[in-house]
């Protein structure tokens, strides 16, 4: 199955490149060097540490769940249809408010989308996986800053 974009093809549902960050899985759909998209689920407790991508831009879609998008200073409340941009050079993360949640992801260009085929299982995975694809953690997920993450 290719998953570039150079040439057609279909995904149906459920099908994708399977990949990882700790226990929340990915399927990738589409990674060329103009868009990475993804499909995510996940939980509470898997998500990334505040960080900031140098070189990609970030669109979060929600399909199901609830989520909080921490953006620089601000907090954006999604629900199913919510949507999000996540500028490069902006510190950001998101938390997981229902038991589950369920995006599309699209970073522009493509390239980054490629860090989760390094399922990363740990924090120091995490960092030394993001650090790769030049994206720099700046701080703690709020939840573990001590901070509230709504």
């Amino acid at each position: 199955m290719s998953i570039g974009t150079a040439q057609s093809y279909h995904l149906a549902a459920g099908e994708g490149q399977p990949m990882s960050w700790f226990t929340a899985q990915f399927q990738l759909k589409a990674s060329d060097p103009q868009i990475g998209l993804m499909e995510l689920e996940g939980s509470p407790g898997v998500e990334p540490p505040m960080h900031v991508h140098r070189s990609e831009d970030e669109w979060y879609y929600l399909l199901d769940g609830e989520v909080t998008f921490h953006v620089g200073e601000e907090n954006y409340d999604g629900q199913a249809g919510s949507l999000v941009f996540l500028p490069r050079g902006v510190p950001h993360t998101f938390s997981i408010q229902t038991p589950s949640a369920r995006m599309l992801l699209l970073n522009a260009p493509g390239g980054f989308e490629r860090m989760f085929e390094l399922a990363p299982a740990t924090p120091q995975e995490a960092v030394a996986a993001l650090a790769r694809y030049d994206v720099q953690v700046v701080g703690p997920h709020p939840r573990d800053a001590g901070q509230t993450a709504q």
